[in-house]
């Protein structure tokens, strides 16, 4: 103790030098601090926060929590250091006292923000609800831990009490407004997003208005992240998903199921009664003739020829699409306990539009295309047996075949001429 108070009275002599000295024993210590910090703190943050991995090797989580740790108990010692440091002025203690305070609250926040993040990290590989998101409440914390922080730097920086610099912001809470009006927006839209389920990790969302179509990746506070079918990334405003329309394609996915509904265009004079020649041409296809019998209830034609047809309004387009109706109930890809139906629409210019309505018992893309693309086909063949045609504009090949015949018409004539 002796050779500490000799010191002291050495020091005493000169200011300047007893400031200097007191300054660079202040950063040997810090610096000391911090590195003890680096290889011992890790261990006590293994044992407090993550004891159940303590014989493993040290996981991540330990080394970001440690590092944040160590950066501000080199501030708390420096500062407890400081009441035996007299020979630094006035002006100077003061003015490392507010270095300290404003460090430890930097460095405060920083620890809370990685807490935040590591939450975050921890929910969404922990969690049971793998594609719900909890990012943008994440981010509202961090937003409110430094603004904490801000707060008690003011308070420290102006040396008032942080009570004080609170009621003050109420003078300029609407220019506050102004400033953060999106993230206030975007905050609103994030928390209805997230508390409703209206929209989830990995749901595959289509916005034509901007020409968006893909699965969501990211939900965070002010911007929704959508990877494209084409591998292309999309940022869209969280507020847009409350103001403009989308469809989310989650629930079909999730139905087990997906809808076909499409139709195609029948040349409507080519729709007429049945005969009994057009009725011998159809039952040569397989499943028409219990689909006409249903029709005729077992009844037999009573009136001559086959008016007995038109009186009771069977058309080749009534077993057109009772047949069809039975064909797709056949089919091992589309669902037998949700609609299946085949309906005529308002005619139009473009012929007769009918409609087949059915769901594919496989949601991915390819199958559901391949399914689609079979039974239009399949129909398209198989249309002209029921004396139906495909109605279509008039092509070149058209003209073409009408050219040939008037042509073939004209040399008949200068040859009967002859």
């Amino acid at each position: 103790m002796s050779y500490f108070y000799t010191f002291q009275n050495f020091l005493a002599g000169d200011t300047a030098l007893a400031a200097t000295v007191s300054l660079l024993l202040l950063v040997a210590a810090a610096m000391i601090a911090h590195f003890i910090c680096k290889f011992f703190v890790v261990k006590v943050v293994r044992k407090v926060f993550f004891s159940a991995h303590k014989n493993q090797v040290p996981l991540d989580k330990d080394v970001r929590l440690s590092e944040k740790l160590s950066n501000f108990i080199p501030v708390i010692i420096v500062y407890y250091l400081l009441q035996f440091m007299p020979g630094l002025p006035q002006h100077l203690q003061i003015a490392v006292k507010t270095i300290c305070g404003i460090l430890f609250f930097i460095y405060l926040s920083l620890f809370f923000t990685e807490v935040l993040e590591i939450i975050n990290i921890s929910y969404t590989k922990k969690s049971r609800r793998k594609n719900h998101s909890i990012k943008g409440y994440i981010q509202i914390g961090k937003i409110l831990v430094h603004i904490l922080s801000a707060i008690m730097i003011l308070a420290i920086m102006s040396n008032k009490s942080p009570v004080i610099i609170i009621s003050s912001l109420g003078a300029v809470a609407a220019v506050l407004m102004l400033v953060f009006q999106h993230t206030l927006l975007s905050l609103v839209a994030n928390i209805q997003v997230s508390s409703n389920d209206v929209l989830q990790l990995g749901d595959w969302i289509e916005m034509p208005d901007n020409g968006i179509s893909g699965e969501v990746i990211d939900i965070a506070l002010h911007t929704i992240t959508i990877r494209n079918w084409d591998n292309t990334l999309s940022r869209i405003p969280t507020k847009n998903f409350l103001t403009e329309t989308y469809t989310n394609w989650q629930a079909m996915f999730s139905s087990g199921a997906r809808r076909i509904m499409r139709s195609f265009y029948l040349d409507q004079t080519s729709i007429r009664f049945l005969d009994y020649e057009l009725v011998q041409q159809m039952m040569q296809i397989r499943g028409v003739s219990e689909q006409l019998s249903v029709l005729m209830d077992g009844r037999e034609p009573s009136a001559p020829g086959d008016r007995w047809f038109a009186e009771n309004g069977l058309t080749n387009l009534t077993i057109f699409r009772k047949y069809l109706t039975a064909w797709l109930t056949q089919r091992d890809d589309i669902k037998k306990d949700m609609y299946i139906v085949v309906r005529a629409l308002k005619p139009s210019p473009e012929g007769l539009p009918v409609e087949v309505y059915c769901f594919t018992s496989s949601v991915m893309w390819a199958d559901y295309e391949d399914s689609q693309s079979a039974i239009f086909e399949y129909i398209y063949a198989i249309v002209g047996q029921f004396a139906l045609r495909i109605y279509q504009h008039p092509g070149g090949h058209d003209f073409w075949r009408l050219s040939q015949a008037r042509d073939e018409t004209l040399r008949q004539s200068d040859t009967a001429g002859e």
